[in-house]
């Protein structure tokens, strides 16, 4: 690399950058201001909300057999709160409220006269009706159940409105008062029977946290901090990305660039390196303006916050993000060079951002340490890491890992980049034309990768938000059926696609079905041999590890419909998508070794959980290699069901293959490579790049 050219292209870039004005005002002034003024807003609202409630005087009516007992319980409490002068009775000391009398409470509530009433029913009263939130019956489906009650005791209820903010703080107010109404008439009533005191008299109960205030601090700051530099570099960066190629493209200044002697390699490393430096310029920006926000008190610190940051945790910290604005950058430019215009790269932008706040989001995670397999995974790592050396108990082995991985990320994005700027199609956006308009195969070429994105987005977002679908059965033949197959027959239908050239559907030599026989349980036993190897070194959390298996296998579940959910249904539905449409959509773009792997990495995204998305690509890739290597889909999805249903089995016999002695495990990875090399050997292979370029 001529590092001279280098460092005029980059001294270029910067310039173009500083004289575009749109670039100057979107990037750093609009930042600088809407921060300040968001938050003093932010503040505004929620100290103005604060003092109305405050001085507000709430209105409520008591109703029922037992309201009078009610009123008197109610009204010494309040007195004993006065006169009590603890901290912790501040709210409840501010808190004001008259009662009335009411005909119609419920009425009085709807129409906003009153802010909650309280129904008071006797034992018996309360035993006949059902269990609900209010006495009409019903309760709200959102609203946590009610606590158990014993037969014969009354029943007192605080009927409120949830959508009204009066409402709702005026009910949590007089819950508290409640609770600590019963709690001393039911100290009375021991004394009454003759117990010698106080309960509070029978022990002190204390706490004693033996973690320092910066401990807890770092502990507090390293969950957010990796997500707040990720939303910073990501919303820095991607002006100057969207201005720095996109925006060339529309202005005519690129292929200008692109004619002359200086090498892609060069002048994507030139734009990378001003990306990167604008993300990491505005980055700091922000946190100076949320250091002075802290100064002069417009952000309320937590009580005891002892944020410490010696040299050395500064240096370690800068030395995981450096790498980390590199492979972000290099993302952003990779966006920018795919769009054709400044307002296609804006609207690739939204979801890709929104992808990388999850791994952003692991160190939120309990009990997922840096001494797992989450150290493999890109910006999870990242996030994990910085929240144990903030906490000052950093592992210097996994950060080393943590720092390989992502640089080896990034130079892999920057390489990519690299050739993205090769290609003529990307570049000039004339040149992608035909494939629009004759549509077909060539355009599913180009969109196979925007269907594949949508279905994980639609996969994620019913995942979190629809509960009809939360029981494994239902959300698994959702997954299965409605989004593999359902947006398969979509694309098929959408671009007139040959289902047997598409899905793969071709038959193979009889050496390659007794290949894959062999396969699946020498392979299995190969997976666990490296699992057992990797986890002496990074090991996999255990107690995600044991919760997945709880929420993944339900408990009572006929084994016939575990091999039929977990094993055959997968095995069908997801190699008619990966191997069959993402295998075709992408086997003339990439070279074989990058189809696997690009492949198999999408396979393991969408399988949600962290810690499963390294050993699921691993399995991605190798039924890629055999889907190419076999040029059918039929011998993946016999060793994707055999894989499964080998795991049930074994897991539900209780085999213990876990813990074999490694003579056993050097066997079968000699089997499974023999296994591999049959396959190879019969192979009928999937046409790819290399072929579809010679014809």
């Amino acid at each position: 690399m001529n590092w001279s050219v280098l460092r005029l292209l980059y001294i270029h870039e910067i310039k173009m950058l500083v004289r575009a004005r749109r670039t100057v005002v979107m990037a750093l002034v609009i930042p600088a201001v809407i921060m300040p003024v968001m938050i003093y807003a932010q503040k505004f609202a929620n100290d103005r909300r604060e003092r109305t409630l405050t001085a507000t005087t709430y209105l409520y009516a008591v109703t029922g057999p037992l309201a009078d007992r009610v009123r008197s319980l109610i009204e010494n409490t309040r007195q004993a709160v006065a006169e009590n002068k603890d901290e912790e009775f501040d709210n409840l000391r501010q808190f004001k409220f008259d009662e009335i009398r009411l005909a119609n409470p419920r009425e009085s509530l709807d129409n906003n006269t009153i802010q909650f009433y309280v129904q008071a029913i006797s034992g018996e009263e309360a035993d006949k009706l059902p269990s609900t939130n209010d006495g009409s019956g019903s309760r709200p489906s959102s609203a946590p159940p009610p606590s158990k009650r014993l037969t014969g005791v009354p029943r007192v209820t605080v009927i409120y409105r949830a959508d009204r903010d009066g409402s709702d703080n005026a009910h949590n107010r007089i819950m508290e008062l409640l609770r600590l109404a019963r709690e001393k008439d039911s100290q009375l009533l021991l004394v009454d029977r003759g117990f010698p005191g106080s309960p509070k008299g029978l022990f002190a109960a204390q706490d004693s946290n033996i973690a320092t205030n910066g401990q807890v601090t770092g502990s507090l700051v390293g969950r957010f901090i990796t997500l707040f530099l990720v939303m910073m570099m990501f919303t820095g960066g991607a002006v100057a990305s969207m201005d720095i190629i996109a925006g060339e493209k529309e202005r005519g200044t690129l292929e200008t660039l692109l004619t002359t002697a200086v090498r892609r390699t060069e002048i994507v490393t030139a734009k990378l390196m001003a990306i990167t430096c604008v993300a990491l310029v505005i980055t700091l920006i922000q946190g100076v303006n949320f250091f002075l926000y802290i100064r002069l008190k417009v952000i309320a610190l937590p009580k005891d916050f002892d944020l410490q940051l010696p040299t050395g945790m500064a240096l370690t910290l800068l030395a995981l993000f450096i790498p980390l604005a590199a492979t972000i950058a290099a993302v952003l430019l990779m966006l920018s060079a795919y769009a054709k215009s400044y307002k296609e790269a804006q609207m690739y932008f939204f979801p890709v951002y929104m992808v990388s706040m999850i791994p952003a989001l692991a160190s939120v995670m309990p009990g997922l340490s840096l001494r797992s397999a989450i150290a493999l995974v890109p910006l999870a790592n990242v996030s994990v890491a910085s929240r144990e050396i903030l906490m000052g108990r950093p592992d210097p082995l996994m950060i080393m890992v943590t720092f390989l991985v992502m640089a080896l990320t990034a130079v892999f994005l920057i390489r990519m980049s690299a050739r993205m700027l090769a290609r003529e199609d990307l570049v000039i956006p004339s040149h992608s034309e035909p494939a629009e308009f004759l549509g077909g195969p060539a355009l599913f070429q180009k969109r196979v990768l925007r269907w594949f994105a949508l279905m994980w987005a639609v996969t994620f977002a019913v995942a979190a938000n629809v509960p009809q679908l939360a029981t494994f059965q239902r959300q698994l033949v959702f997954n299965e059926v409605v989004i593999m197959i359902g947006a398969t027959l979509l694309m098929l239908k959408f671009y007139n696609l040959d289902v047997t050239d598409a899905l793969s559907l071709r038959r193979v030599k009889p050496a390659v079905w007794l290949a894959i026989l062999f396969a699946i349980p020498s392979g299995y036993l190969t997976a666990l041999a490296i699992f057992r190897i990797v986890n002496k070194v990074i090991p996999a959390p255990q107690q995600l590890l044991e919760r997945f298996a709880e929420d993944f296998i339900p408990a009572g579940m006929p084994m016939w419909q575990l091999y039929l959910y977990v094993a055959v249904l997968p095995a069908i539905c997801e190699e008619i998508a990966f191997r069959g449409m993402l295998l075709n959509g992408l086997r003339r773009r990439l070279r074989p070794a990058a189809l696997m792997v690009s492949v198999g990495i999408i396979f393991g995204l969408f399988h949600m959980t962290l810690f499963r998305i390294a050993p699921t690509a691993l399995l991605g890739m190798i039924l890629t290699g055999i889907a190419l290597m076999t040029g059918s889909i039929f011998p993946g999805m016999l060793m994707h069901a055999g894989n499964n249903a080998f795991g049930l089995w074994a897991g539900g016999g209780g085999l213990g293959l876990e813990t074999l002695d490694w003579q056993y495990y050097a066997a079968a990875g000699s089997i499974f490579a023999l296994a591999l090399w049959i396959i190879y050997r019969n192979r009928t292979p999937l046409p790819t790049r290399s072929v579809y370029r010679g014809a």
